[in-house]
Parts: C-alpha cells; sequence; structure tokens
C-alpha cells in the first residue's frame, strides 16, 4: 500500500514537473523572441562595444524577469568583502552542470563582460548570425580555434571589459561538484594578469537537469561570487597552482552550499 503510494507520487510529481518545465521553457521562447529586436538594433549600432553592452544589460533584465515568472528564487552571495575600488575588470570562472546556467550568468553580472562559448552555436541559422557578435566562440577539439579565442578573449581584456568561462568546457556529468578544468582560462589570466573571480552556480542541477530539460522544479538558485583572486600571488607562471586553488575553493564552496554531494559519496 504504502509502495503504490509512492508510486502514484511520483507520478503526479513527474507530471507537474512537466507542465512546469513546458511553462518555464515556453516563457524562454517568449523572451528569446522578444530579445531578437534588441539584438537587430545593437548589432547595427555604429558602436559595436557600446551596442554589445547594452544587449547584455537587456539580457540581465530579462533573465531576472524569467527568473521571477517561473517562481525561481533567484540569489545573489557574496562570500569575502567586495572591494569600492575593484578591478575595472576580471576573469570570471563557473562550473558548468545545467542549461539553467546560462541564464544565471545574465541574471548575475552586472559589469560588461563577453562569454566564452561553443562554436557549435554559431552554426544554427539566423541564431548563430547574432550569437558571433556578441560571443567569443571556441572548439575545444581544435587547436587553432582555442588559440584564436585565446587571442580574441585577450582583445576583451585589452578593452577593460570582463570575460566569463566555464573551465569545465561542457556539462559536468559526473557525479563530483566539479569536472576537471581547461588550463586556457588560467593561462589568459597569468598572461593578461587580470584578477580570477569564481562563481559557483549552487543550485542549478536542482533545477534544471542536464540529462532532462522537462523534468525541471522551481525552487532557489544561489549564484555564489567568491572572493577574488589576486593573480599577482601566482606570478611568474604558477599555472597548476592556480587552477588547483580555483578548483579547491569552487569544490569547498559547492560542497557548502549543496548537501547533494555529500549524500553520494
Amino acid at each position: 500500500m504504502i509502495k503504490e503510494e509512492r508510486l502514484r507520487t511520483e507520478r503526479h510529481f513527474n507530471l507537474f514537473s512537466w507542465l512546469y518545465s513546458v511553462y518555464a521553457l515556453a516563457w524562454a521562447m517568449v523572451l528569446l523572441f522578444l530579445l531578437f529586436p534588441f539584438a537587430v538594433f545593437f548589432v547595427l549600432s555604429k558602436n559595436r562595444q557600446a551596442g554589445a553592452n547594452s544587449f547584455y544589460e537587456v539580457c540581465h533584465s530579462f533573465a531576472r524577469f524569467w527568473f521571477v515568472v517561473t517562481c525561481i528564487k533567484y540569489e545573489q552571495i557574496h562570500e569575502g568583502a567586495v572591494s569600492a575600488d575593484s578591478a575595472p575588470c576580471y576573469i570570471y570562472i563557473a562550473n558548468h552542470r545545467s542549461y539553467i546556467d546560462i541564464l544565471l550568468m545574465l541574471a548575475s553580472m552586472h559589469k560588461p563582460y563577453r562569454p566564452l562559448g561553443k562554436q557549435e552555436m554559431a552554426r544554427i541559422p539566423l541564431f548563430g548570425f547574432f550569437y558571433r557578435r556578441f560571443v567569443v566562440t571556441v572548439d575545444r577539439n581544435n587547436g587553432i580555434s582555442r588559440s584564436k579565442s585565446f587571442i580574441d578573449l585577450k582583445g576583451v581584456l585589452d578593452q577593460k571589459l570582463s570575460v566569463f568561462i566555464f573551465p569545465e568546457g561542457t556539462f559536468n556529468e559526473s557525479e563530483n561538484p566539479l569536472s576537471r578544468f581547461y588550463s586556457g582560462p588560467f593561462q589568459l589570466a597569468l598572461k593578461k594578469s587580470i584578477n580570477i573571480r569564481p562563481v559557483v552556480f549552487a543550485d542549478s542541477l536542482d533545477r534544471m537537469h542536464f540529462s532532462n530539460i522537462f523534468a525541471m522544479r522551481p525552487g532557489i538558485c544561489r549564484a555564489v561570487f567568491l572572493e577574488e583572486i589576486d593573480i599577482d600571488d601566482y606570478l611568474p607562471g604558477k599555472l597548476s597552482e592556480l587552477k588547483e586553488d580555483v578548483y579547491a575553493r569552487m569544490n569547498q564552496v559547492l560542497r557548502k552550499y549543496n548537501n547533494y554531494y555529500e549524500q553520494n559519496e
């Protein structure tokens, strides 16, 4: 009897989850459609950099609105003091477990920045045309593409703009808080002497699992900004130490805010 009641509860929850997912994804499509004229306007603007900055401001507002209408409580947390004279730009490093991480990035970023994104997205008709103009693209399986993206990211930093990078490269589908990091973001930080701001998306796996976009659930979604990492402490060229320290700090914070990892060890 208890088993039958549990199965009925699970079926009802799955139906609710599916209906909720359709609702949330429908809102995402509506906002993407409304975003299109803004993208056209800013692509055609004379000042390409200012246009892209304004475009991300619109995306920021749209992402925040999406969290409200989908009953997901977005929360931004800063661990450690935020300096009043903070650097003009950073290399933001975040974990990646779900499609919702993109919305979290858009909702959490205030300073002008450019994200590093997958090159295959640029192949989508029409969408790819705009994607290439607002995102630094990379094919991580192609050495030439990786080198070009590294040069492009240096150019972004030269303009005093931040960059936002998922160093795992793709979804972490393991039971561990983080998968291995690529070295590129840390080489970039050392090359340009730019401080790193790690960001932890603590709840994205609970809100939208990477295996099924129709298994979404409302709840809290936290973006935790860790204290900035002073790159001067790792110069000259302590690449491995820098990467390991960032990994360790993010791993610790993920375990602190999400007991899923402790329960599955």
